[in-house]
């Protein structure tokens, strides 16, 4: 914190200094509530509501129209008994010198209630990461890539070493093709897990400059 009289005994370049430091902070602090929005959206019961776009839609390396697809496939028969809650806790967020990219991720413990084709809804414990890359458009701050990135689903009696669900999709995935999508690197008990995704680092920014590099996911490979 700087008293009025320190700031006035600042030079021209400390000033400047202090405002970009401000400036970033103020970012981070964007980019967690832009998350947060995105996490409320994150169950059926939202699908075709009116909502504040919280995707880079307009970016040139958006699939705009695949994103569209996705919101308007439904993945139960019926919301009678479903329920997806997925906090988000300890970001680790850098933001470039422009204020104009950010990377993050976040680790979310989840709770679900899951019924996928009318039988009686699972309960469900989930673990994951949420990584990202997030741009600011037109002012805004928007979610440039990323999504969930799964470590354990599993049924909340079961545990996760003697039962894991696999991504609720129509058709189903069979395990095989669950471990291409978003349980590539989920908890396998015959495996040693490999810690990725990994967040960004403080040099993020200077060693992998643009957004579409997603490299610094896998640093731990």
């Amino acid at each position: 914190m700087f008293t009025m009289e320190e700031i006035e005994l600042l030079s021209d370049e400390e000033f400047i200094e202090a405002e970009k430091q401000i400036e970033k902070l103020y970012a981070v602090w964007q980019v967690k509530n832009l998350r947060g929005r995105a996490a409320v959206f994150h169950d059926d019961q939202h699908i075709n509501q009116p909502r504040k776009e919280l995707k880079a839609m307009e970016h040139p390396s958006f699939d705009a129209e695949a994103e569209i697809a996705f919101r308007m496939k439904p993945v139960v028969d019926s919301l009678e008994g479903n329920m997806l809650i997925h906090p988000l806790t300890t970001p680790v967020i850098e933001v470039d010198e422009t204020c104009t990219k950010a990377r993050g991720t976040w680790w979310s413990v989840g709770i679900e209630g899951l019924s996928k084709f009318r039988e009686k809804p699972m309960a469900i414990v989930s673990l994951g990461m949420v990584p990202g890359t997030h741009v600011k458009m037109n002012g805004e701050w928007r979610i440039l890539s990323g999504n969930w990135q799964r470590t354990t689903k599993n049924e909340y009696h079961a545990g996760w070493i003697n039962d894991m669900q696999v991504t609720n999709t129509r058709p189903p995935l069979s395990k095989e093709e669950d471990r291409n999508f978003l349980g590539k690197y989920a908890y396998m008990k015959d495996e040693v897990r490999k810690p990725v995704p990994a967040p960004p680092e403080k040099d993020t920014w200077n060693s992998s400059p643009e957004e579409t590099d997603v490299s610094w996911l896998y640093k731990n490979l």
